[in-house]
């Protein structure tokens, strides 16, 4: 076997060590405002970023605006702080995160979409004192009871028409940044400090925040730039949002990691996708599965392209037709998660594995699957995928402001990803399915209790259970059932749920129950739920014919 046990019974990863790209600066020395600074004195005059082909910024002037952003908090008394970053994929995102980097703070992405309660919920449990908002996206701060201890909000792209909000003061981009010089305002922030909060998914409750550190988020990228052999000579494209970790690292970062150009589109076409990567002349790009679904029945003529790569996770339906129609090679192997990226996706794929093989685990990690007691399970037997890294900082340092949920992801001194999978005689690891209360839903991950917890705040419903059924385009729909002391009208509470709820959360079916299934200790048992036919009157389908 290519893996081996050590003594404390995981297994040695057989996969790829640090590369070329990774190793480039020394362990203490990697900190990607770093990167950006030698790469505006490298290649200063590259484009780096374009977004919609209608606005850019080259490496130069991304580290410019990065610093000016750095000396705007940093004058402002918000050295240290954490800046909440709202908004979609432009010009001003990543001169955000890492001006924040600059001024010693940490940077916390919202998702563009969300709103109402889990909005409020990510303002306030990030601690965020200052937040960068799209012009557009204001009137959702503005529709909060409150914004946290936030002190200054700063719009981009339009001139606020209020001086305050929740008592807070209102700032225009341009006017903010005005007139500071484009230096640093001090010390490079150390390779094992805060760089990052990243919310992902809630299976306990609403959304986690994982902590980043600057050695963790150079190397979420990095070992993708190795991995794929993208060079200076790239040219990255994909239409998924920045403010997620599949664009920010394997497209935004791996740029800036190989000193290229990357296109990013504000929204997804997939009609235009082909047509868009021929005009971004790319070579590389990264969808997901679900999206390739569309695209291949949406795009009518395949243009002449240049892209040489396309990473898809999961594979496209019919995977060999894809590549033979598109004239192109996809790669599905690789796992990633939020926390940690233990199995970077490769150009090339191991031969002769199922479509489900997410391939070997690198070098720098120990790894295993393990059964509800914690032990090691023999190859072919199917538990719960855990990690251990063997490179200090590189992968979550906590949940923020959760140490329950952070205590029992590290028990044992193994991170549980929650995922379920078994590796073969060749250590080579197999995805199976979820174990925790999660869904996939268009490539966002949705906790169930997301969906859940707001619902229960509504007086009349008395039980709820969100879970995921099939979908036509691949991944999962989300149903909503309900227990409820009257009887609901489901498509006020569809309107409600659009209301307080991003849309990628908002339930495509409902249905009132009078009861649900239980375990002897009163837990809902989902998976009998998810048996039943959808084809049944009670069901509600608010996206279909039905």
């Amino acid at each position: 076997m290519a893996s081996q046990t050590n003594g404390q019974g995981l297994l040695r990863g057989a996969g790829a060590p640090l590369g070329e790209v990774a190793l480039r600066y020394d362990m203490e020395d990697r900190v990607l405002l770093r990167v950006l600074k030698d790469q505006a004195a490298k290649r200063g005059g590259h484009p780096w970023l374009i977004f919609d082909f209608d606005s850019q910024i080259t490496f130069a002037e991304g580290y410019e605006m990065s610093c000016k952003i750095g000396q705007a908090l940093v004058r402002d008394g918000f050295s240290n702080s954490h800046v909440g970053l709202f908004m979609e994929n432009q010009v001003e995102f990543f001169p955000a995160m890492y001006g924040t980097h600059a001024a010693g703070g940490t940077a916390v992405p919202f998702n563009a979409r969300t709103r109402g309660l889990h909005l409020h919920h990510v303002v306030n449990k990030s601690d965020v004192a200052v937040i960068v908002v799209r012009d557009e996206y204001f009137q959702h701060l503005q529709k909060l009871e409150d914004i946290g201890i936030v002190e200054t909000v700063v719009v981009v792209g339009g001139v606020p028409e209020v001086e305050t909000l929740h008592g807070a003061t209102v700032v225009a981009f341009n006017q903010w940044i005005a007139d500071l010089p484009p230096d640093l305002p001090g010390d490079l922030p150390n390779w094992n400090e805060n760089a990052l909060i990243q919310f992902t998914s809630g299976t306990t409750g609403l959304a986690k925040g994982v902590v980043y550190t600057h050695h963790f988020l150079y190397l979420a990228s990095a070992v993708f730039a190795d991995s794929l052999e993208q060079t200076e000579d790239s040219v990255l494209y994909t239409p998924l949002p920045i403010y997620h970790v599949g664009a920010m690292h394997i497209v935004g970062n791996l740029s800036l990691h190989a000193g290229c150009t990357a296109h990013l589109m504000t929204s997804f076409s997939p009609g235009q996708y082909f047509q868009q990567a021929a005009k971004a002349g790319a070579t590389f790009s990264i969808i997901l599965g679900p999206m390739a679904a569309i695209i291949d029945k949406r795009t009518e003529t395949v243009p002449e392209h240049q892209l040489k790569l396309i990473y898809c996770p999961p594979a496209p339906p019919d995977l060999e037709r894809f590549e033979s129609r598109f004239n192109v090679n996809v790669t599905y192997q690789g796992y990633g998660m939020t926390e940690i990226c233990p199995i970077p996706a490769r150009a090339e794929m191991l031969p002769g594995k199922s479509i489900g093989a997410m391939g070997l685990p690198a070098a720098w990690t120990e790894y295993g699957v393990v059964d509800q007691d914690e032990r090691l399970l023999p190859p072919g037997e199917i538990g719960e995928m855990v990690f251990r890294p063997l490179i200090p900082h590189s992968m979550i340092r906590e949940y923020y402001k959760d140490p329950e949920i952070t205590v029992d992801s590290f028990r044992n001194c193994m991170f549980h990803t929650g995922d379920l999978a078994y590796y073969d005689e060749d250590g080579v690891m197999t995805f199976v399915g979820r174990q925790k209360d999660r869904m996939r839903r268009r490539g966002e991950m949705v906790g169930a209790t997301e969906v859940e917890i707001p619902v229960l705040s509504l007086p009349s419903i008395a039980e709820a259970a969100a879970y995921g059924v099939p979908s036509e385009l691949g991944e999962e729909d989300i149903k909503l059932d309900i227990v409820a002391t009257e009887k609901v009208d489901l498509p006020e509470l569809r309107a409600w749920c659009e209301k307080n709820l991003p849309p990628y959360m908002v339930p495509r079916y409902m249905e009132q129950r009078t009861e649900f299934p239980k375990t002897p200790s009163e837990r809902i048992e989902k998976y009998k739920l998810k048996e039943e036919s959808m084809d049944r009157p009670e069901v509600l389908d608010f996206e279909g014919t039905k």
